[in-house]
């Protein structure tokens, strides 16, 4: 992996700098050890600590997975971004395109943030067929879709973000599965 600067083309006439981390195949050793650490982790959470849930896939690395799948950067920092949304998770710096990452390792929901910008949405499924063996799907998600998924009996996810809360759903059940959305990756650590 290596960091590089990258200079946003076109916005409001500012420079704005990107800290970009970036992947290549030989980082697949270390996604595939910190995949081995977390499953071992929940382990011992559900095992001899007698934990009713197991913790969180890293976000780290589902975006640092996601990078390396799509060709693009991990955002690391930025520099002169005032008025430029920064709460992305990945840069498509070939299409100058701002990319949120969403992951699962469970029948779950999923929680999106209440300022949450982007222009593109992903949705990485780490629990294939009710497993967690290393196997990964890359969905691609309709912006409006997320936008309208209804929450709760009366508001849509954008709606909830409107009154600046937290609303969660689980994109497997209420989106993949409905639209027969298929994946554009599939790979296994």
């Amino acid at each position: 992996m290596k960091t590089i600067i990258h200079k946003v083309k076109n916005f409001k006439n500012k420079k704005i700098s990107l800290e970009l981390l970036i992947f290549d195949r030989n980082d697949q050793k270390i996604f595939k050890q910190t995949f081995d650490n977390w499953v071992n982790l929940n382990k011992t959470i559900k095992g001899e600590l007698k934990g009713t849930r197991k913790t969180n896939f890293p976000d780290a690395l589902s975006e640092s997975i996601f990078c390396l799948e799509m060709n693009c950067g991990k955002l690391i920092s930025t520099k002169n971004s005032i008025g430029y949304s920064t709460s992305f998770d990945c840069y498509d710096y070939h299409r100058e395109i701002r990319i949120q990452v969403k992951c699962s390792s469970s029948k779950g929901p999923t929680s999106f943030g209440p300022r949450s910008e982007y222009d593109e949405i992903y949705f990485i499924d780490f629990f294939n067929d009710n497993k967690i063996d290393g196997s990964y799907k890359i969905y691609k998600l309709e912006n409006l879709d997320i936008d309208n998924i209804k929450v709760n009996k009366n508001q849509s996810l954008k709606d909830q973000q409107n009154k600046d809360r937290r609303p969660r759903f689980e994109i497997r059940k209420q989106l993949i599965i409905p639209k027969n959305i298929k994946p554009i990756k599939e790979n296994k650590l």
